[in-house]
Order: structure tokens, then C-alpha cells, then sequence
């Protein structure tokens, strides 16, 4: 059996409740990797960073490594250091200022009179524009940090690497060109906290450097768009869910946490295993890979009631696995939960209404790993 199918990236939910059932682990030939569904096995996987090593995540066909994605401690711990204090409380708190006013701006420029493509629109240039400040690139590029993000996570409709490669080495060189100005004249921003940091006593080589940025680019802009769109896609189906939480606001942050669980931005991320280990009844060899399916333990009906419904009164609210859980839990977490909060506090308070434009062009990412939209078309009023 295979994990890839061009019929589970419409909706892969009824597929991850038979494999929780029925075989909650399982070799998928395609990928060759162990499939985990089950809560408790992605729990427990996740946590356990010695057992199952994310060196999985980079072996990946094109030759740039994606830092703190892709290691392990004590690099990881390192690693993670230097962008730590970027995502601070008191960082946050000065940003959200800032993502208020692009979200008003952005928002000011929509037409409702006629059908909206929310994506284009406002869910996929409001992440770029908030990661390309704390950044300090130009937010004019945006198309470009777009295609080259699609390109780099394989969602674009490019059908092979030999496609996309051209973007990736694209991106790359942007990267690296903006080294020497950073070393020369640093700021305040993340790049030039990355160009300056040091580990061991010895600064990081370009090609990390580069590979760090792009990783800050893609996680800073594809998790949080993903994350909004999937949101309004629900809510266009659901105005009664619209009209809840134009009645009370204080609900918002529940709706953005419900999101995250009932359909994650993203579904799974690979380890490989260090040392023989059983995972339900399973023998997972030593040298294998597993694919943790986080879009799958977070409607696991042995943990939450009611786990393939939309709550907003949902008791468990941030025990899903969406970013991540134990050394590599998402650092940019709170970012982006603002981000949604404002984004969806912004379209709450301008429009009574939200519903799919009649004969919609929508168009979903083409990936099994990330799930959300490229176009989104949606009736405001």
C-alpha cells in the first residue's frame, strides 16, 4: 500500500480514522517509511528525540539542509538558542501592533462586491509580510518568497525536483547575498542575529546560514497561511459558527486553537529510528523511518470527544500535536497564533458574513505534509 494518493489530498480523515482502527502502524512501499496514526504512538515518538532522530526530515533530493528542522541535540539545542529571544513574550508583545496594522491594511484593500480569493488576497501575503520584518527583507518580493516557499516544500504543481530546483537554487542565492551586507552592517533582525551567531566559539558557514533563513522563511509564511485558510474554508461552510463568534470574540482564540487540531496546517513530519523499537506490536528495526501522523492523532476518538467535530467549548485545547511536541515544538507557535487571532478578529469585525463563491476555483496545496489552500474564493458581506 502506498501513503501518496491524489484522493487523500481532498481529505484524508476518513483514510486516518481506518488506519487508527485497523492498522495504526504500517509500511507504505512509496515512501518506504513506518506510518504511525494513533495519539499516543505520535505522542510518544515526538517526545523521544533520542529513540527517533529527525535526520529523516533532510534527506530530502536537493543538497541545502534545513537547520533545526532537520538535527538533532546537542546541535539542535544550539541551534535553537539563537533564534530563541526573537520570539520572546516582549518581542511578541511589540509585534502585535504591527501585525494590527497590516491586518487592517490588507483588509482595507479587499473588494467584497465581488468574490474574494482570501488566500491571494490576505491569508498568504499577511505571513509574509510579518516574517519579512522580523527578517528584514522586502516585503515586494512577497511573490517571490511565495514561490520559491512552494518550491522548497514541494506544494507548488511542479510534477518533479528537476522543476522546482531552479526556485530552490533561486532562493538560495538571495540568501547568500545578503551575507556580506548583514556582516557589514548588522540590525536588529533575524538574519543578522543568524550571520553573527556562534556555535562551539566558531560562526556558522554560509550554507547554513542560508539554510536557516530558509527554513525561517517557509516556516515563518506556509504553517500560518495554511492555518487561516483551512479556518475559512470551515467557517464559509458553517455561518452559524461565523455569527458565534461575531456574538462573542472572547471565542476566537478557541477557534484558532479548534483549527489547529480539527485540520492541521500540517499532517506529518518523518524520524528515523536509532535503535530497535516496537510501536504497537509493530518491530520497527533500527535505520528505518517512521511518518508521524499528527493530522491523524488530532482527531484520535480514544483522546478527544466528539474528535471529528468542530468545538468551540472543547475542554483540551492545546494538547494537539499541529506544532510539533517535546525539543522541536514550533518556536514560532505564538506568532502565529496572533497572527490568526488578529487576522480572524479583522474579517469578524468588517463582514457579517463568509460563504464559498458560487462555482469556486479553489485550489488546495499539492501536498500530503502541508494542507491548506493557493486560492480560496469566498463571498464577503
Amino acid at each position: 500500500m502506498n501513503f501518496n494518493s491524489p484522493e487523500r489530498l481532498l481529505n484524508p480523515y476518513p483514510d486516518y480514522a481506518i488506519w487508527r482502527k485497523d492498522q495504526p502502524i504500517w509500511w507504505a512501499d512509496d515512501i518506504e517509511a513506518w506510518v504511525v496514526s494513533r495519539y499516543d504512538d505520535v505522542r510518544a515518538i515526538m517526545k523521544d528525540a533520542k529513540k527517533f532522530s529527525s535526520t529523516a526530515m533532510g534527506e530530502r533530493d536537493h543538497e541545502i539542509s534545513l537547520p533545526l528542522l532537520t538535527d538533532d541535540p546537542p546541535k539542535h539545542t544550539q541551534l535553537r538558542a539563537i533564534v530563541n529571544k526573537a520570539f520572546t513574550s516582549r518581542t511578541l508583545k511589540a509585534m502585535e501592533l504591527d501585525v494590527e496594522d497590516l491586518v487592517d491594511a490588507m483588509l482595507n484593500d479587499l473588494d467584497p462586491i465581488e468574490p474574494v480569493d482570501i488566500s491571494a488576497e490576505f491569508t498568504i501575503p499577511l505571513p509574509i509580510a510579518v516574517i519579512s520584518k522580523l527578517m528584514g527583507i522586502p516585503f515586494d518580493r512577497k511573490d517571490d518568497f511565495k514561490r520559491w516557499s512552494d518550491a522548497l516544500t514541494g506544494t507548488s504543481n511542479a510534477n518533479s525536483l528537476e522543476e522546482r530546483m531552479p526556485q530552490i537554487m533561486e532562493m538560495a542565492a538571495f540568501f547568500q547575498s545578503l551575507i556580506p551586507e548583514r556582516r557589514q552592517n548588522p540590525g536588529d533582525d533575524l538574519i543578522s542575529k543568524i550571520v553573527a551567531a556562534e556555535v562551539n566559539g566558531s560562526a556558522l558557514e554560509d550554507m547554513e546560514i542560508v539554510g536557516f533563513n530558509m527554513l525561517l522563511l517557509i516556516a515563518g509564511n506556509e504553517t500560518t497561511t495554511n492555518l487561516l485558510s483551512n479556518l475559512l474554508y470551515y467557517l464559509a461552510d458553517h455561518p452559524a459558527v461565523w455569527e458565534t463568534l461575531r456574538a462573542e470574540p472572547d471565542k476566537i482564540d478557541a477557534a484558532v486553537e479548534e483549527i489547529l487540531r480539527f485540520d492541521a496546517p500540517v499532517h506529518w513530519v518523518s524520524r528515523r529510528a536509532t535503535e530497535d523499537v516496537v510501536i504497537s506490536d509493530q518491530l520497527v528495526k533500527a535505520g528505518q523511518n517512521v511518518f508521524v501522523l499528527m493530522g491523524s492523532a488530532n482527531r484520535d476518538e480514544s483522546h478527544y470527544v466528539d474528535a471529528d467535530k468542530f468545538c468551540l467549548d472543547r475542554e483540551k485545547k492545546q494538547d494537539h500535536h499541529t506544532f510539533g511536541h517535546g525539543i522541536h515544538f514550533c518556536i514560532g507557535a505564538p506568532l502565529g497564533r496572533l497572527e490568526a487571532r488578529y487576522a480572524l478578529a479583522g474579517l469578524l469585525n468588517r463582514f457579517k458574513k463568509i460563504a464559498h463563491a458560487p462555482d469556486a476555483k479553489n485550489e488546495r496545496t499539492n501536498s500530503s505534509m502541508l494542507r491548506g489552500f493557493h486560492h480560496l474564493w469566498v463571498e464577503l458581506g
